[in-house]
């Protein structure tokens, strides 16, 4: 456990950080199609930020088919169920994840969680808001498709990882995904990671083709996060029930997805810098502060 432990430190670079902006990053990873691989990559991102030093939340917001809990073979006694129906507090259900992370547990075979109205869903988000101050990073792991809970996290993250495999329903699921969000909500944030492919030029191709029908039929560019080669030890991680960055930390699909979370890391440390000079001109200017990820899921409407 321990060389496997020092194995991921060295890929990921030691890059320990401290975070110098109280501002939640909001990642928020989605796909147009199930059985793609989100959620895998959803865990393993949030274990590679953690181990660059920040503080990761994993929420399961594929709220009435959760199976995180599932990939990483832990057995919840509570979940987001219990918060919103009053019996437990949102502290009382965070999970102790692999790799320092927390894990915030949805429901399974639960069709309430799905047909919330406006009322519990704001009571919900009001309580998720109170962990906010100890978060670095939110990684969110929606559902697939185009349902209205999925839509709305979308809608309100700071960024939107796409995950696309080269399976040509892949493809169609995604730009169908994107298509919804530019015309209905005029949404245009979007990165593309593409999934399962058997090189750096395909993993490009499968990028490269979306980024075509969104250009030319959508006016929208997409920006290409990064690939992950398809690895037999990511199957067996799988089947084991523990995350390949702890299972295999020098397997090619771990080294990619290690490559992504620099990515993303990057990207922040370029927006804390950009969001800091903000919030001091703003609250110069006439006081006002930006809204949290939770209150901007609050007043977001999905008609």
């Amino acid at each position: 456990m321990n060389d496997q432990a020092s194995s991921l430190r060295r890929i990921v670079g030691e890059s320990t950080t401290t975070s110098d902006s109280n501002r939640v990053k909001v990642l928020c990873i989605t796909s147009g199609k199930g059985g793609v691989g989100k959620t895998n990559i959803s865990i393993n991102l949030s274990i590679a930020l953690a181990s660059m030093g920040r503080n990761v939340f994993l929420l399961d917001a594929d709220l009435g088919l959760a199976n995180i809990d599932v990939l990483l073979n832990l057995t919840p006694m509570y979940t987001l169920e219990h918060v919103l129906s009053g019996e437990k507090s949102i502290n009382d259900i965070i999970l102790d994840g692999p790799g320092d992370i927390k894990i915030l547990p949805a429901s399974s075979g639960v069709v309430e969680m799905t047909e919330m109205d406006r009322d519990q869903q704001v009571h919900l988000f009001r309580k998720l808001g109170e962990i906010e101050k100890e978060i670095d990073y939110l990684v969110i792991d929606t559902g697939a498709g185009i349902a209205p809970h999925t839509l709305r996290f979308v809608a309100n993250s700071d960024e939107v990882l796409i995950v696309a495999t080269p399976e040509p329903s892949s493809m169609t699921d995604a730009y169908s995904l994107i298509k919804i969000m530019v015309t209905r909500y005029q949404i245009n944030k979007f990165r593309v990671i593409a999934n399962n492919v058997v090189s750096p030029a395909e993993g490009r191709q499968v990028y490269e083709r979306l980024q075509k029908v969104t250009r030319d039929f959508l006016k929208t560019e997409i920006d290409f996060m990064g690939h992950v080669l398809k690895d037999p030890l990511l199957v067996k991680s799988v089947r084991t029930q523990r995350p390949l960055l702890q299972s295999f930390p020098e397997a090619p699909a771990a080294r990619c997805l290690v490559s992504i979370a620099r990515g993303i890391e990057k990207i922040y440390k370029a927006g804390e810098t950009e969001t800091s000079e903000y919030s001091e001109h703003q609250n110069n200017v006439n006081h006002q502060r930006t809204p949290s990820f939770w209150e901007r899921l609050i007043s977001w409407r999905t008609s």
